[in-house]
């Protein structure tokens, strides 16, 4: 039986629409789009906010795992409690001016960010919002609950990947490239289309990618500090992002490894096209 979401009513999904668009900010080391990003999570999401008491409802569910199904159902009903006694009408105009603000400052597109665990979002925002719901459904959306925070740990994983919404992947990967064609390199854009996507194939795809981008990068970086023209200097700078490169090949890949490289694109990039 499909319930309908509004997402932009959604606070959690309001506020991992604005980490992506954070992160990719950071990525592109877009300081002033960064800022401003910040700066409206911090307003929006202050410590005496509704929204912000809203989110630690909605992570209360999204958050737990592994629990034993009588204490999730007392869970349940806790948080639930709790999220209708909070000011029903501040959280809406909370949630008006913070979509009012996105569209104005950044652009409707923030809203197309992929968000890895959307599913389970949606699904806790429907139970906490499922007071209008006639009682079949809201057994329905309980019972999905109870699947999620009982779920252990090891599954999590596996369970987000057969629920990929293929589509919704392939929209999100041609609006990315549609938006960035312009402004990043094709290698970059690579970069970052794997990372974002990394979790849906264990990290396969950015992880094959990754050593291809290792072995090009140190090549490159090897012919140019070996160039006749090039400086001491220079030569030595090399040597420091050649040894950085190599201490790769022996570290998983995480958030800043993948930032690094990045940057190291960027510098190979702008080296080579200036000579």
């Amino acid at each position: 039986m499909k319930i309908r979401h509004n997402k932009k009513r959604n606070t959690a999904f309001l506020y991992e629409s604005l980490i992506k668009e954070l992160t990719k900010a950071i990525l592109r080391n877009d300081i002033k789009t960064k800022n401003k990003v910040l700066g409206l999570i911090k307003e929006s999401f202050c410590k005496e906010s509704e929204l912000k008491k809203e989110l630690k409802l909605y992570n209360m569910l999204l958050e737990s795992k592994d629990l034993n199904k009588e204490f999730a159902s007392r869970l349940l009903i806790e948080v639930k409690r709790d999220f209708d006694n909070l000011d029903r009408k501040e959280v809406f105009n909370s949630q008006t001016q913070l979509i009012k603000k996105i569209n104005e400052t950044f652009s409707k597109e923030v809203f197309a960010n992929f968000i890895s665990n959307y599913r389970d979002i949606a699904t806790v925002g429907q139970f906490l919002q499922s007071s209008e719901l006639d009682a079949r459904k809201r057994l329905l959306i309980e019972d999905k609950v109870v699947g999620l925070v009982t779920a252990k740990k090891e599954d999590l994983n596996e369970s987000q990947i057969k629920h990929i919404d293929k589509l919704t992947y392939k929209t999100f990967i041609d609006k990315f490239n549609s938006t960035y064609k312009n402004t990043l390199k094709e290698e970059q854009k690579k970069l970052l289309t794997n990372f974002i996507i990394s979790f849906s194939d264990n990290g396969l795809g950015l992880k094959s990618f990754m050593n291809e981008e290792l072995g090009r990068l140190k090549k490159e970086m090897t012919s140019l500090i070996k160039a006749d023209n090039v400086s001491e200097v220079y030569k030595q700078k090399g040597q420091k992002v050649l040894s950085k490169l190599d201490a790769f090949s022996c570290t998983p890949i995480n958030e800043q490894m993948v930032q690094d490289v990045f940057y190291i694109q960027d510098l190979v990039g702008e080296i080579t096209k200036n000579g």
